[in-house]
């Protein structure tokens, strides 16, 4: 009874503290502290092992697996080896992963042979990796010894890098071409800032690095945020450089052999403009689109600019006329709803999502010492927000309680709010197109910026 009573507290204090660890390795905040999830799997497998032996010794005794084990130790080890070199192989090369820092979590790499994803996971034997559509490749430790790996986010825990190749002909005017290819990366909204020297840059600088035999190369790297999928960025930066190739007359050099036959030629344009019209039947307001970011200076002309990008998002998504004024207004309330709040700011403004459901943003760079900043610490200490009532008033106390929470040196990296429609009075939705046309309204504030999010579903 009593070795029966020895062993299940033996097995208890055993799960409480595997089930404890496993706790700490799946939290990101604790995992920096600690010698890595890796460290901790190790840990836990030395938990279970030293259970087995320790429940051995008091079911026999006279047995001392201790002894067993150093005796025995090179049969043990011969066996072992023999059948599980490729497991063992992977543990030991999972223990350099983790000493070295080849690459982390979250880390965006390219192992040879495979697509390029980002690291979800590191385990004892294998890394998951994740690609496109949520795909993962699961990758044994083993393997990663002897293969090539590109880490595009080495020294680097905010941004992701991605490498990208464009050909043009002999003819093209090369410096034209680069400056047409940094254009199109500074103007893509998935795209960072980079820093050179000191310097801050809308984009990275492109290089003329190869000339072959049909064709010039020039080479850049875009930076897109963590949680940001490379690929979106990648699709959305080709697509800005194809069509402004084309604009520019830049050609892409390929391998072709022309050979016409006029008589069947208006034959093959007729029915070429017959199928894509019978394509175009489809429904792009099930696919989702997000407009360029527009830079808002406070001026007369933002809200202007802001309906023409509203004008061109209906425009793509096909929405009806009516759901088009909709958007409008949404659009007109955003801007001067936040200009009645914190004045003439200058922001960023977006419409993204599909015809379903889309979501305007408009975000404002509230980092300490900007002048918006001022301008928000400024009204709050004056006690203007007390004077402010219905959505407005309510848009405003959230915005400022986010700013005091994250600047009170809070652990909270990101405030969120957003608006309970059943804690409005009738009269308070009916004063704000904003509050009887949205869907939701939702507020949220960083270090770095407070952005502001109207979001539609039709």
């Amino acid at each position: 009874m009593s070795n029966a009573l020895h062993i299940t507290i033996l097995v208890i204090i055993s799960i409480i503290a595997f089930v404890f660890l496993g706790i700490i390795r799946n939290k990101t905040s604790v995992a920096k502290v600690l010698p890595k999830k890796y460290t901790i799997q190790l840990i836990q497998l030395g938990i279970i092992f030293n259970c087995f032996l320790r429940v051995l010794s008091i079911l026999y005794p006279t047995l001392n697996p201790q002894r067993i084990l150093l005796t025995g130790s090179a049969l043990i080890v011969a066996i072992v080896g023999f059948a599980a070199q490729t497991a063992i192989a992977d543990v030991i090369c999972g223990l350099l992963i983790s000493i070295n820092k080849p690459f982390e979590i979250g880390d965006r790499i390219i192992i040879d042979g495979l697509d390029a994803g980002i690291v979800e996971d590191i385990t004892l034997r294998h890394i998951v990796v994740a690609i496109y559509d949520g795909l993962k490749i699961v990758v044994p430790n083993s393997q990663l010894n002897t293969k090539t790996v590109i880490n595009h986010s080495f020294n680097n825990k905010e941004r992701n890098g991605v490498h990208l190749q464009y050909a043009v002909g002999y003819d093209t005017d090369v410096q034209m071409a680069m400056d047409v290819i940094r254009d199109c990366v500074a103007e893509s909204p998935y795209t960072l800032n980079v820093e050179r020297n000191g310097i801050k840059e809308d984009s990275g600088p492109v290089y003329f690095l190869k000339i072959l035999d049909s064709s010039f190369v020039l080479e850049t790297t875009i930076f897109v945020p963590k949680g940001t999928s490379t690929y979106v960025a990648t699709t959305d930066v080709n697509m800005r450089i194809i069509e402004a190739f084309r604009e520019n007359n830049i050609e892409i050099p390929y391998n072709y052999i022309n050979v016409v036959d006029t008589d069947a030629l208006e034959d093959r344009d007729a029915y070429s403009n017959k199928k894509y019209l019978s394509k175009k039947k489809s429904a792009p307001e099930k696919r989702h689109y997000r407009t360029n970011n527009l830079k808002l200076n406070g001026n007369d002309e933002d809200i202007d600019l802001a309906k023409n990008l509203a004008d061109n998002f209906a425009k793509r998504q096909r929405l009806s006329t009516r759901d088009t004024h909709k958007l409008e207004l949404m659009t007109e309330e955003t801007i001067a709803l936040m200009e009645a709040l914190i004045g003439e700011v200058k922001s960023s403004f977006w419409i993204e999502g599909s015809g379903f459901e889309y979501r305007i943003h408009l975000s404002i760079d509230t980092r300490v010492g900007t002048e918006e900043y001022k301008r928000l610490i400024g009204i709050s200490s004056s006690g203007k927000n007390e004077a402010i009532s219905g959505l407005t008033g309510r848009i405003f106390d959230a915005m400022q309680r986010g700013v005091k929470t994250i600047n009170n040196g809070d652990n909270n990296q990101k405030y969120e709010w957003d608006i309970n429609r059943k804690e409005m009075s009738q009269d308070e939705i009916s004063e704000s197109i904003l509050a009887a046309i949205a869907s939701k309204i939702k507020v949220g504030v960083t270090k770095e910026k407070v952005e502001f999010v109207v979001v539609k579903k039709q």
